[in-house]
């Protein structure tokens, strides 16, 4: 079992099954458990997940892909590069390769055919327009929906052309068949190089057969390059010359002779559509000066008997005889014989009736009969009518101006005719009952343009919608996916935006910031978070850029202000007692909860020797701080020193006591240190009785600001 397959990528991608495998990479059904939805992954293989060349082609298809967004251009959705595994996600295409249906078809309609060509080189002028050359169009890289609608993938080997306009390391790496001849060379290739692969594909399916084949992709390389191709009409006769002409002229060996872009081939396409007798002149001006461009080197593709499949780019191995050499048929003699035959035949059985016509004994007595106009009879009553005079040849076809059993078309009409004679009729089938694309979510042109393309006339309404963009379709009628007649009308329905263009604003105030984000976008609102200092209610919202109730133009921004659940530490300053008779440096050690948090030192205490120094803390709600003092002469402290309870929040502190004069004076003068009596302690060191003892006037003569300037402050 595939060892991907149970895993769940990046938490949200769960694999289910493996739905194809590339060269590079395998393609994984998965489903997206955050969207709800299905999604195709491709993931890079093990074998390459250590090689820098195929980790950077792997990464430059995400990168191509990604700045793309067209409706014939699979979408790209996520991607992941880690250590691990390299993976790119993408929309989910329920349907079958444009290869698979040209192998079920054989040879199509050109309408068909120029309803998927279209749809193609949209695709690609979308990306040519973003720098992007895909540089491998060929069937298999395209998607057919049962709709019709196509979707152009693997943009594997895509880079971007405005850089230098080369192929990975300058080697042919497009499929074979399809590739351009300057590709094929290992020259620089643009969006002319996309043209040709589309002329390639085309020319496939109109007649049913590639331009060029042969026994090995080096052949048929050199043949892209050197040969030019059977006329299309050649093959199938039935194909218009206008339209040969396009196919041609897309197939140019020369670039500068071919199409310069997707939207020229598009415009004659288009014309050749409205006018199919057009001639466009392209078949008097196309030469085959390819034998006169110098021959350059390519990377050869590797032979037959080398380790690389080139099924996988749309090679078709021929029959093996006994011997193991290709079967090689030449058809042209047998059908030219065939054909010399039928002919020979047919003129002997012409002879032979009108000489045995004109020597009959009986044939002057034959009954004659001038035949009538049977257009817009039933074909059932003229059977009827004439069943023992003539004869008919009978052929359906579709009419949108007759209905069905009706005869539109006849081969003799007013002309005087033998008995028995076969005239050939043409029976109406009805019109043609043609599925109605799903043109929803689809821009107006491109609606329009579809639906003619798929045999519809269409036509515009215009209604005004809350939910689908202006200039988007609504829905159609009759709706997607019912059969219609061909040429019938079908409205579409565009909308026009929206009826109303403003919206009230919602009270979000006391949600979280995901349900108020949430409530905001319901209400067509653009919301933006802004954090703000606020104790408690973390995470939620405590106020709003604009009142609840207020109307405002769809899309307006509102600020939602979130709580962060605590606010900015409240600085104060402690007014520290500080005893006559100091002198020299100390250090003050502010303690919170055992551990210093604020350090502070006084330079020259003898400034401030019987005056109050400022000790600056920060902090919040309420707390208890202890004070050591340290002599820097001595290393003598005294601690605790006094003790202060502080309420940051109504900016006050209150001396709790702890004040010892003589431990001061004994880290000042240690030799002088006097023996204090352990019951009576000296009057002068006494401790306050409450914290109205340090707040006394502070002496005229002294000035905070002096004392502030002759210490300095250290926070931890």
């Amino acid at each position: 079992m595939d060892s991907n397959i149970g895993k769940k990528l990046d938490g949200r991608y769960e694999i289910t099954e493996l739905i194809g495998v590339g060269g590079m990479a395998d393609v994984y059904k998965a489903i997206d458990v955050m969207e709800n939805r299905v999604v195709a992954v491709k993931i890079l293989k093990d074998e390459f997940s250590h090689n820098e060349e195929f980790l950077r082609r792997f990464r430059n298809e995400s990168k191509a892909i990604a700045v793309l967004s067209h409706p014939n251009i699979v979408k790209i959705y996520d991607v992941g590069f880690t250590d691990e595994i390299q993976f790119i996600v993408m929309e989910y295409i329920d349907g079958i390769t444009l290869k698979e249906f040209i192998e079920q078809q054989g040879v199509l309609r050109w309408k068909d055919a120029l309803h998927f060509v279209t749809q193609i080189l949209r695709a690609l002028q979308h990306a040519h327009d973003k720098g992007i050359v895909h540089r491998d169009i060929k069937p298999q890289n395209i998607m057919l929906f049962a709709d019709g609608t196509i979707k152009v993938m693997d943009f594997g080997i895509a880079r971007f052309s405005r850089v230098d306009g080369k192929t990975i390391s300058d080697k042919t790496i497009g499929s074979v068949h399809y590739i351009s001849p300057e590709q094929a060379r290992g020259d620089m290739t643009d969006e002319r190089s996309d043209i040709y692969s589309v002329g390639v594909m085309l020319y496939e399916m109109l007649t049913g057969r590639k331009p060029f084949d042969g026994e090995n992709p080096v052949a048929i390389a050199l043949k892209h390059m050197q040969e030019t191709a059977v006329p299309p009409r050649d093959i199938m006769p039935s194909i218009p010359e206008a339209l040969e002409e396009i196919v041609i002229h897309a197939m140019e060996k020369n670039p500068a002779r071919r199409y310069q872009s997707a939207a020229e081939m598009i415009k004659d396409i288009d014309t050749f559509k409205l006018n199919q007798s057009v001639v466009f002149g392209y078949k008097n001006n196309a030469v085959t000066d390819f034998q006169d461009e110098s021959t350059k080197f390519f990377n050869p593709v590797p032979a037959a008997d080398d380790d690389t499949d080139y099924n996988d780019d749309g090679y078709d191995e021929e029959e093996e005889d006994e011997e193991g050499e290709p079967e090689k048929r030449s058809y042209v003699l047998p059908i030219l014989l065939s054909v010399t035959v039928a002919v020979v035949i047919i003129a002997a059985v012409v002879i032979a009736t009108v000489v045995v016509g004109n020597f009959s004994p009986t044939s002057t007595h034959t009954s004659t009969l001038t035949v009538p106009s049977f257009i817009g009879q039933n074909i059932v009553e003229v059977q009827q009518e004439y069943r023992d005079r003539l004869n008919f040849n009978v052929t359906e076809e579709y009419s949108t101006d007759y209905e069905e059993g009706l005869i539109i078309w006849q081969s003799v009409t007013n002309e005087s005719v033998r008995e028995g004679t076969t005239i050939s009729l043409t029976v109406s089938r009805g019109p043609r009952l043609i599925t109605v694309p799903d043109m929803s979510g689809q821009d107006e042109e491109t609606a329009q343009s579809e639906l003619t393309n798929a045999g519809f006339t269409p036509v515009v309404r215009r209604q005004y919608d809350d939910n689908v963009a202006e200039g988007v379709v609504i829905r159609t009628e009759p709706a997607a996916g019912e059969q219609q007649a061909e040429g019938a009308e079908v409205l579409v329905f565009v909308s026009q935006g929206e009826f109303e263009t403003q919206v009230r604003v919602p009270g979000v105030e006391g949600l979280t910031e995901e349900r108020a984000l949430a409530m905001l976008a319901e209400n067509r609102l653009t919301g933006t978070v802004q954090d703000v200092q606020h104790e408690g209610d973390r995470g939620i919202v405590i106020s709003q850029s604009i009142d609840e109730g207020e109307y405002v133009d769809k899309d307006t921004e509102v600020i939602i202000y979130v709580s962060t659940g605590e606010t900015d530490p409240i600085e104060l300053q402690l007014r520290l007692p500080i005893p006559s008779g100091l002198t020299g440096s100390y250090t003050i050690n502010v303690y919170r909860d055992g551990n210093v948090a604020f350090t502070q030192r006084i330079d020259r205490a003898e400034t401030i020797a019987g005056n109050y120094v400022n000790v600056n803390v920060s902090g919040r709600d309420t707390e208890t701080l202890t004070i050591e003092i340290i002599n820097s002469s001595t290393g003598e402290s005294v601690s605790p020193y006094a003790r202060y309870e502080v309420d940051y929040d109504n900016r006050e502190s209150t001396l709790l006591g702890g004040l010892d004069e003589s431990g001061l004076l004994a880290i000042n003068n240690p030799e002088e240190e006097p023996e204090p009596e352990p019951s009576q302690p000296d009057s002068s060191a006494a401790e306050p009785s409450d914290s109205s003892a340090v707040e006394e006037p502070v002496d005229s003569s002294t000035d905070d600001s002096s004392s502030q300037s002759d210490s300095s402050y250290t926070q931890q």
